[in-house]
């Protein structure tokens, strides 16, 4: 987007209040529901950023409101915090949600009250076969996001194809969230006889490797699994700069990051200048694309449902596996853990991150 002065401005003051004047004097009221917050991790900080821009080109929205639970594990915060944005009157709302079935009745009471309520990054409400899980398109309006079971078998065949035998690992956010599950089930399923997955999950309804996408627990998540397994050959994950993280742990562990294979949904340029600096040619590394983006497209559908159009209950990202060359390390970015997808302008985001 090519922004003048007034609308980074006014981008900045939304993105950093709970909530704002978007300075158009339209009646309609976006509700944001983050179930992490511009604090826990900069991919949650630039989703947000991507949703208002995306408002700010609708002069029908006067006013964003919005909430963030910072991750906390009490499903009755997250609860409170869409109650809230239900109460304030607001006419949609974007969100995702990290308590998955546990937001199902409160996401049912905005249905009920006439407002949309649009989830993006694949945040289902539960996955389809799951007890309580909501119906997109039925019981709130979409979701935005990849289609998570062939997410996985990308990622299952990447390991599949460059470990060929031998021991992975996988890692997910926050525990039993819809997006990690989906594509963890599919992953599983498609891994070769010859690949040894070392921490299954607990059973189908569960994910595993937990790191709440936060980056100060991930490096004693790793180094859980490297003590008991350093010959670890390959990780499929959704969170790449999780993994520079992770990487704190071999450090610790005095393990060389070699004869290594990442399988990766999203593209921070931290992990992938470091590829470049470490120059290891038994490590390489696939991704698809960070999904910030994704949040304007929940913006966009709630305005099409808005003005009377049809939208599907699943708005389906498609997924391209690349693997990582130097090209994929832009130095110059304003923070280097941004995703390289990422649509928001570097004049904002050197704002947002002081760049």
């Amino acid at each position: 987007q090519d922004l003048d002065d007034a609308t980074i401005a006014k981008a900045i003051e939304c993105w950093r209040n709970q909530e704002c004047e978007t300075g158009s004097g339209g009646e309609l009221v976006m509700g944001y529901a983050d179930g992490g917050g511009n604090d826990v991790n900069v991919w949650r900080s630039v989703s947000k950023m991507e949703a208002v821009l995306q408002a700010l080109t609708y002069p029908e929205i006067g006013k964003i409101v919005a909430t963030a639970a910072n991750f906390d594990p009490d499903p009755a915060v997250h609860v409170n915090d869409i109650r809230f944005l239900i109460n304030r009157g607001v006419d949609f709302i974007v969100g995702y949600p990290d308590m998955g079935i546990a937001l199902a009745e409160v996401i049912k009471e905005a249905t009920a009250a006439g407002i949309p309520y649009v989830s993006f990054s694949a945040g289902y409400v539960g996955l389809p076969d799951q007890e309580g899980a909501l119906i997109p398109g039925q019981d709130y309006l979409t979701v935005v996001g990849e289609d998570l079971c062939a997410l996985g078998a990308s990622f299952a065949q990447i390991l599949n194809e460059n470990v060929g035998e031998g021991k992975v690992a996988i890692l997910g956010g926050t525990p039993n969230n819809a997006l990690s599950l989906g594509w963890q089930r599919c992953t599983i399923d498609n891994l070769a006889d010859s690949i040894t997955l070392v921490n299954p999950p607990a059973d189908r309804n569960s994910t595993t490797g937990d790191t709440n996408w936060y980056n100060p627990i991930i490096p004693d998540i790793f180094e859980g699994l490297l003590v008991a397994n350093p010959d670890i050959k390959g990780y499929a994950y959704e969170y790449a700069d999780g993994m520079l993280s992770g990487f704190e742990a071999y450090e610790e562990l005095d393990i060389p990051v070699q004869n290594l294979t990442l399988a990766l949904r999203t593209d921070e340029q931290s992990l992938f200048c470091d590829w470049v600096e470490r120059n290891e040619p038994t490590y390489n590394i696939w991704y698809s694309a960070g999904g910030n983006f994704q949040s304007r497209t929940g913006v966009t559908a709630a305005m099409l449902h808005l003005k009377g159009y049809e939208v599907p209950g699943q708005v389906i990202v498609p997924h391209v596996m690349r693997k990582v060359t130097e090209s994929d390390c832009d130095p110059n970015r304003p923070n280097p853990v941004v995703s390289g997808t990422s649509l928001v302008p570097d004049t904002i985001l050197r704002q947002m991150f002081g760049g």
